[in-house]
């Protein structure tokens, strides 16, 4: 675009030829572009976390490690969509991470396609109580540390679970399940009567309905 603005414009066999100082002046803004961009992420990352961290200080927390106490400080709805994001999680530093924080394990109580467990139930509590027994077995381990870096690219931290955040939170992990019943069982709602065993079938159609209820939801909200 700029170089058939500004450029020569010498046409031979349909070609334009760029002057060579148009050229690595474009380069030079594009990279200055990108580096000013990724410093002001930079900064507005760390004043953030920072002032997160003194929020859960003043709770009593440590930022670096929120779960030294326990979960408690976790909603469901925000638990339930990191251990969403840990399902799909190949093997390495994050997922051990994961464990190491929430306790969370690829055999224990939750699945997805579809869920297994939802928030205030008593599966949930069941959920909880696994996941801080494995927390408590693994007490003699160096707990992970959740840094500004690992915080500001994953959001780890413990967020107050106002209605908007539970419903965001939700949507995440609901879609998930319906993408898994969807690889599972075929991509057509309307067919998973024929494709989903009995037992499943009603959990399913919930979270297929939960998902659009949800995302109405939040597209009235965002109006």
């Amino acid at each position: 675009m700029l170089y058939n603005l500004f450029g020569v414009r010498t046409v031979s066999g349909g070609g334009v030829a760029v002057p060579i100082e148009a050229f690595y002046a474009a380069m030079v803004f594009s990279l200055a572009l990108g580096i000013g961009g990724y410093i002001v992420w930079l900064v507005k990352s760390l004043r953030s976390y920072n002032a997160f961290s003194k929020v859960l200080r003043r709770g009593g927390l440590d930022p670096e490690r929120p779960t030294l106490g326990g979960l408690r400080t976790y909603s469901d709805e925000q638990l339930l969509a990191l251990r969403s994001r840990y399902e799909r999680l190949g093997e390495g530093s994050l997922k051990s991470l994961f464990e190491g924080t929430f306790g969370f394990n690829v055999n224990d109580s939750f699945a997805l396609g579809p869920l297994s467990v939802l928030p205030g139930t008593f599966e949930m509590n069941a959920l909880r109580v696994e996941w801080e027994a494995n927390l408590i077995l693994r007490s003699d381990e160096p707990r992970p540390r959740i840094d500004w870096w690992i915080e500001s690219n994953h959001g780890l931290l413990p967020r107050r679970a106002d209605a908007t955040r539970k419903l965001v939170y939700a949507l995440r992990y609901t879609g998930d399940s319906v993408r898994t019943l969807k690889r599972r069982y075929g991509y057509r709602a309307d067919h998973w009567h024929t494709t989903i065993p009995e037992g499943k079938l009603w959990d399913a159609v919930r979270d297929y309905e939960d998902v659009r209820r949800i995302q109405a939801v939040l597209n009235r909200k965002s109006r």
